[in-house]
């Protein structure tokens, strides 16, 4: 009986011995996942999740720390990142994360285009993304998210992507691409870029709440109200669905077919000249050969306000719901045949701010084996569903402190070499305040990181010539000067010249990789003044 105790003894007492040894189940946030770039150069935090008072090993480049958790289970360590390099791995606990570089990590944030994709840019940088790749090049694209009762502690699911063949760039923003790309030309330093950006977000969605100005603070009040928040959210999404199934439900007026110039006023409205809001029809014949219907095309129709629905042959060739990107439309060689062939354009005008227009100045042909085929004119046009004006969506995501809450917030603990910051668009109807609004949130942000020094990259709007864009006193001029009046103003702060990149004709101007350029060369002259 004694043996039997000792035995059973002995054994409890290597049971409880393994289980003390065994790594901690820990939870990594989505910026310390495979393919990281840590900021070099400094201490940098780790943190996760853990069970509540465990203790967490982490080993790093050669070294191990212990972090403490706490009676929340949240547990967080600092360590050196050391020089540039790697790969390296990371262990907390019981998680392993692979292929970490250490360099020079990058916040990019903003608006549209600060968000615009590769492949939205294709027509002027095709040949430069073409066979490229650099696995010392990683980026992050932070999912939507926003909040209005308080910031978040952690982000939306979120991976980091190795720079490992030209289709992965095709998704990458194109700034943050092309920055990258010219960073580490120069310097041979890892990149990283982080973005957390939101098409036609206003900068007061990127303020946290105490430093909102008055007026924005009264707008973000009621949307704590969860139950008033959802009835908006309702509400906007009513009023697209609404819309197309009224339009749907409606018969075509279908006016016979005339000769229409795509870019003149005339067949956007009514025969007294009041704008014809619903359905507008496009049709256009043109004769290929063997050689030209035999291969591949693709279909260039420029950019629509607002949205279409393209038919060749009687065969869907795609659609495009609102009004920015180009339209590129792959048509295979079955749609196509010798002789006679029959595009359908069906162009839906919503009334919101605008009215129906083919955007002149872009591409409008068929991109044949055989040649291009110009199809600037030869169109028809007819009449089809007339619909009253849609009511304005209202987009949450727009609205104050929501967006910091949910992209910003939870980078706080992340090191960073620098902001990127690419928005004013949006403010273009409160010009006269954005500056100050800029010199709070730099202020905010840099409290918040942690670091008085945090440099900031304005990157200028680029000039836009809609009809109402002339003068100094106009709301997108004013921007410009605000932006580049704080950038003179506050130390850190750098402006990246734009103005000079700008189309007339599209507010998403492509030449992305001129505009990278110079921001690679602005963090690196501001690099020069630092040390590290």
């Amino acid at each position: 009986m004694r043996i039997k105790t000792q035995t059973i003894t002995i054994a409890l007492a290597a049971f409880f011995a393994a289980a003390c040894t065994r790594p901690a189940e820990v939870r990594l946030p989505g910026l310390f996942s495979d393919h990281a770039v840590i900021q070099r150069g400094g201490d940098v935090k780790i943190w996760g999740d853990s069970k509540p008072h465990a203790t967490v090993k982490v080993e790093w480049r050669g070294h191990s720390y212990t972090a403490k958790a706490g009676s929340d289970g949240r547990w967080q360590v600092s360590v050196p990142s050391g020089e540039a390099g790697g790969p390296f791995m990371l262990k907390a606990g019981d998680k392993t994360v692979e292929d970490i570089m250490v360099g020079d990590v990058y916040l990019c944030s903003g608006q549209s285009n600060m968000e615009l994709p590769v492949r939205r840019c294709l027509d002027v940088v095709a040949d430069e993304i073409k066979n490229f790749s650099d696995r010392d090049i990683r980026y992050m694209a932070i999912p939507y998210s926003y909040d209005f009762h308080g910031p978040l502690e952690e982000l939306p699911p979120s991976r980091w992507e190795v720079l490992d063949s030209d289709s992965t760039a095709l998704e990458w923003s194109a700034l943050c691409y092309f920055t990258a790309r010219s960073l580490h030309d120069k310097t041979g330093v890892p990149v990283g870029m982080v973005r957390p950006a939101v098409g036609g977000s206003p900068i007061e969605a990127w303020m946290r709440e105490e430093i909102l100005p008055e007026h924005a603070r009264q707008t973000l009040a009621p949307l704590k109200d969860d139950s008033f928040r959802d009835s908006l959210r309702r509400a906007s999404a009513q009023v697209y669905s609404e819309w197309w199934e009224t339009f749907s439900k409606q018969p075509a007026q279908r006016e016979k077919w005339s000769k229409a110039d795509l870019f003149s006023r005339s067949w956007a409205t009514d025969s007294s000249g009041k704008n014809w809001y619903g359905g507008h029809l496009f049709r256009r014949h043109l004769t290929l050969d063997a050689k030209q219907a035999g291969a591949d095309a693709i279909l260039h129709l420029g950019a629509i306000v607002d949205a279409d629905s393209v038919f060749v042959n009687g065969h869907s060739a795609g659609t495009t719901s609102y009004r920015y990107p180009p339209r590129n439309y792959s048509i295979p060689k079955e749609m196509l045949k010798t002789g006679d062939n029959l595009i359908e354009i069906h162009l839906y005008s919503f009334g919101v701010d605008s009215e129906a227009r083919f955007i002149p100045g872009k591409r409008y042909s068929l991109e044949t084996a055989g040649g291009e085929i110009s199809l600037l004119d030869g169109w028809e046009h007819s009449h089809s569903v007339r619909m009253p004006a849609r009511r304005k969506e209202i987009f949450l995501q727009y609205m104050p402190s929501g967006l910091y809450n949910g992209m910003i917030a939870p980078l706080l603990k992340y090191s960073f070499d620098g902001v990127i910051w690419y928005q004013g668009e949006s403010n273009e109807g409160n010009a006269a305040q954005y500056g100050e609004l800029l010199e709070s949130m730099i202020s905010d942000w840099r409290e918040q990181f942690g670091d008085s020094e945090l440099p900031f990259y304005i990157v200028e709007l680029a000039s836009y010539l809609h009809s109402e864009s002339k003068g100094p006193e106009h709301g997108w001029n004013r921007v410009q000067a605000e932006q580049r009046r704080t950038a003179g103003k506050m130390r850190g702060t750098v402006l990246v010249p734009n103005s000079d990149l700008g189309e007339w004709n599209d507010i998403h101007p492509q030449d992305k990789k001129t505009l990278g350029e110079r921001t690679a060369a602005a963090i690196i002259k501001n690099n020069k003044t630092k040390t590290r």
